[in-house]
């Protein structure tokens, strides 16, 4: 079958949709709570819409061979998810995913099971799923199939510039909380140089200045807490919504933030 502009970009929404759907029931079940997975804020994971594009786009071809459909979803998935891991490190500094302690994995971003798995769904892509969505699409006459794709594409993309700009925010916060952290970090280290030395031989001049680091943690700390929470919920559901999240650069800020969030 071939697909017009319009029907693609519904294509493309559907399989958004259903990897959310999968991607929500999957970690909710592992992380036992309810999960918005994503890096958007509504129902859309665009790598899979992506992903069933160029997938459709390869196997459709060889349709009538499953073997072939099978290895071209593996070669052309993997190099797929690779990139698609390469752009958002670079741009936003996060891993949405990571694979580094899988076996046969390659720099965390692709691995052996991951890929078999890509191969498994293209069969299934070609010979399960797209029939009944071409089943849907030759149901819709092109002014209503238009009007669907105008709405739909206008929400997706205004979430995707919002969720793009709490993305950078997030970035910032972090930068932001690993600064205070590691002041903190600097200001318990010389309070313990201090405590090593015998309280008898302080001078109230060290002691003094003991109580004042202490004073400067404790408003650290608290100061800390309160960038937290008046963070922005839409930062706070993505790093919910990601629990395999990690940062290239303030890793360690981001543990940190996950366990504020939980108090």
């Amino acid at each position: 079958m071939n697909y017009s502009f319009t029907q693609w970009l519904l294509i493309f929404y559907i399989y958004a949709f259903a990897g959310w759907i999968f991607e929500c029931c999957v970690v909710s079940f592992q992380q036992k709570r309810l999960v918005n997975r994503g890096f958007l804020r509504g129902p859309m994971l665009p790598i899979y819409g992506f992903g069933a594009i160029i997938m459709l786009y390869t196997a459709l071809p060889l349709h009538s061979h499953p073997l072939k459909v099978y290895f071209a979803g593996v070669f052309v998935a993997t190099i797929f998810e690779y990139i698609v891991g390469v752009l958002m490190e670079s741009i936003f500094h996060v891993k949405y995913w990571d694979y580094s302690e899988h076996k046969f994995q390659f720099q965390g971003r692709i691995c052996l099971q991951s890929s078999l798995a890509w191969g498994v769904l293209s069969v299934l892509l070609v010979s399960v799923f797209q029939p009944p969505i071409d089943y849907l699409l030759g149901e819709f006459n092109a002014v209503p199939l238009m009007f669907t794709v105008i709405i739909i594409s206008v929400y997706f993309v205004t979430d995707v510039v919002a969720s793009t700009k709490t993305a950078f925010d997030l970035s910032r916060s972090l930068e932001e909380l690993d600064k205070m952290r590691l002041e903190v970090r600097r200001m318990k280290k010389v309070l313990a140089d201090q405590a090593e030395q015998k309280r008898d031989e302080l001078s109230s001049m060290v002691k003094q200045r003991r109580e004042q680091l202490e004073d400067a943690i404790s408003a650290a700390e608290q100061k800390m807490d309160k960038t937290v929470e008046q963070m922005h919920f839409l930062r706070k559901s993505m790093i919910k919504g990601n629990p395999t999240l990690k940062s290239t650069r303030f890793n360690e800020t981001l543990e940190d933030l996950r366990k504020r969030l939980k108090k």
